[in-house]
């Protein structure tokens, strides 16, 4: 049994330990400790890091919002594209041709010595030189263009609610791996704590053993007991890791690099932390659901693709003018140029195309139609959710009343059962069920608070956060997710 749980531990070592994989670098061993527990890789000597610092790295290395931001570029340039349609066009034209044969060849339009260059008229000269301008006015589209104007504004709506929601979802996503982070941080300590008492339990049971106080059956459980503590804090270790690489991955920073979390589980600073996380997302103090704004700026653009969509079967009016040089010589710029210049309105009005516009009318209608059940659809949806993080707010504050008062009876109850070994009244294994016990309230008290932060943070950013994007924290928490219930320390 001892010998697979130092064969797990070198496996361990090997994966997970950073001082193991550089070369020339030995990880130092734990001289009291049994073979196979890594050393501490915690960054307890790296740079300081708040939850506000992590937040506005996070930002400025995010490249979600960056995506989220160039939409909102992409949909101003599509108000700017819709409304050129109020605008004019100008083109400038400029073309040459050279007739090689024309079927005026044999007509003679002058007198019979006149040479082609002397002749003005136009009908199968060699040299054709033009230059001309067009202009083009829309009068009226059938409110085409204001339609498709108010469906870009609408976009642009959309495009910066995203941003917000995507700044949202960045914020929690940062908190949960901060906090992540701290809970790992806080299960090592108590692990290195029990890992100590076991240490000390077996130091003391050696002693009796030589002394012929102490039977070898509660030396072995003593072994076994810090054992599988050692166990116990490899994985600990392992979840640490993890949460500090998902941690420097969020705010930009090497994964090798050390860093030092300035915050605690058990901190009165919870009205600072939430008022940090709303600062960070930019969420109003009292606002609608973002998601349900979205949900209204959809009905909006598509109630204005189905006026555009109608607008097909208006007529459409312009006005336009073509100003044009034409010139005959061989060498343009050493003759007279001819001006043609014509200004004229333009009616077009429809009559059939196929019932294209029809087709296009009732798609636009089956549009708006879906989207307005998708808003009903999201403003329940919406209700619910804020059901829910209420409701974990309050469970999770019930949970951790209930671990605060079991650690403090726990720690009561390990105190008189090391008194009572200590002289010889009990037996070694209830010594080891009080310290396994203390362990496992501990760790709950701690997971109860990182909850209940997560909690309140989802509770405070739930306005900014898409319907079910993020899951509830106790379900995204890394440190937790692999946590295993504390157990089986001894016989």
């Amino acid at each position: 049994m001892l010998r697979s749980f130092i064969v797990a531990g070198l496996a361990s070592v090997a994966l997970v330990s950073p001082a193991a994989a550089q070369p020339g670098k030995s990880p130092q061993q734990n001289p009291s400790g049994p073979p196979g527990l890594p050393p501490s890789t915690a960054p307890g000597t790296g740079t300081p890091l708040s939850l506000d610092e992590a937040l506005h790295a996070a930002e400025k290395a995010s490249e979600s919002i960056e995506v989220a931001r160039a939409d909102v570029e992409r949909s101003r340039s599509a108000v700017t594209t819709a409304r050129s349609g109020y605008l004019p066009t100008v083109n400038g034209t400029g073309s040459y041709q050279r007739t090689l044969a024309t079927e005026f060849d044999d007509i003679s339009f002058g007198a019979p010595m006149m040479t082609d260059e002397e002749i003005d008229l136009p009908f199968g000269r060699r040299n054709n030189w033009r230059l001309g301008i067009t202009a083009s006015q829309p009068l009226f589209d059938g409110f085409r263009t204001s339609a498709q104007i108010d469906q870009a504004k609408a976009g642009v709506r959309l495009a910066e609610l995203g941003v917000a929601t995507t700044k949202t979802e960045l914020v929690l996503q940062v908190a949960t791996a901060y906090y992540d982070a701290v809970l790992a941080d806080r299960q090592v300590e108590i692990g290195e704590v029990t890992l100590q008492q076991a240490e000390q339990t077996l130091a003391e049971t050696q002693l009796k053993f030589k002394q012929g106080t102490a039977p070898e059956f509660d030396l072995v459980r003593a072994q076994v007991s810090r054992d599988n503590q050692s166990t116990q804090m490899i994985q600990f270790r392992v979840q640490r890791d993890v949460a500090y690489v998902q941690l420097r991955r969020l705010v930009g920073v090497r994964l090798d690099q050390p860093i030092q979390l300035t915050s605690r589980l058990d901190a009165d600073d919870l009205d600072a932390m939430l008022a940090t996380a709303r600062t960070a997302a930019g969420l109003p103090a009292n606002g609608q659901r973002v998601a349900i704004t979205q949900a209204n700026e959809q009905v909006n653009a598509n109630a204005a693709g189905v006026k555009a969509a109608k607008s097909a079967w208006y007529p459409t009016l312009a006005a336009g003018t073509d100003f044009g040089l034409v010139n005959y010589e061989n060498q343009p710029f050493n003759g007279d140029w001819r001006t043609n210049w014509t200004l004229g309105v333009n009616l077009t009005i429809p009559i059939f195309d196929g019932l294209r516009r029809n087709a296009n009318i009732a798609s636009s209608k089956a549009a708006l139609k879906s989207s307005q059940a998708q808003l009903q659809n999201v403003t329940e949806v919406a209700q619910v959710e804020a059901a829910q993080a209420d409701a974990n707010v309050q469970a999770s504050a019930v949970t951790l009343e209930t671990t605060t008062r079991t650690v403090d009876q726990a720690k009561r109850a390990y105190q008189i059962a090391e008194l009572r070994f200590s002289q010889g009244a009990s037996t070694h294994l209830e010594l080891v069920d009080a310290r396994v016990q203390l362990e496992q309230s501990q760790v709950n008290q701690a997971r109860s608070q990182h909850s209940l932060r997560l909690a309140r943070i989802r509770q405070e950013l739930l306005v900014g956060l898409r319907l079910g994007g993020i899951l509830p924290a106790a379900a995204t928490s890394a440190a937790t997710a692999t946590s295993a219930p504390i157990g089986g320390q001894g016989f």
